[in-house]
Order: structure tokens, then C-alpha cells, then sequence
């Protein structure tokens, strides 16, 4: 299933801001970046599906977004 993804901060540097993949859920996505993109093997950062952050595995479905985001920081 081909997904669309938006990075942010750090990772959008390593990836670029928009691109898309064929990934069939989140956990398969992470292991693909992974390979693609090896700085962000030991990276954490939270993924949302649709605008919903989730840190369970999650199947994809048609047209789906998914957002990558590096850890929050505040002050």
C-alpha cells in the first residue's frame, strides 16, 4: 500500500519533508526507513497516522498520511 509521509524537523532534513512509500503497516514503514535512511535507525520519533499519533502497530488503508515527528521539546 503506498502511504503518504510528512517529516518534520531533524527527519525531514534526513528525508526530505514530503514523499511516499509502500509500506503495508507502521512497524513495517519504521524497518524500511531504517534501511533507507540508517540515521534514523537509532532515532526515536512518534508516528501519526491520519492526524492520530499512535505507538501501537497500525495497518494501512487507502490514502492514508503519516506524519513523522521528532521528540517534543518545550519551555
Amino acid at each position: 500500500m503506498e502511504v503518504k509521509i510528512i517529516a518534520f524537523g531533524k527527519i525531514a532534513e534526513i528525508t526530505g519533508k514530503d514523499f511516499s512509500v509502500t509500506a503495508s503497516d507502521t512497524d513495517t514503514l519504521k524497518e524500511q526507513l531504517a534501511v533507507q535512511f540508517p540515521q534514523l535507525a537509532d532515532m526515536k520519533f512518534a508516528v501519526a497516522v491520519n492526524r492520530k499519533v499512535t505507538e501501537e502497530n497500525r495497518t494501512f488503508s487507502n490514502n492514508d498520511t503519516v506524519a513523522l515527528m521528532p521528540p517534543y521539546s518545550g519551555g
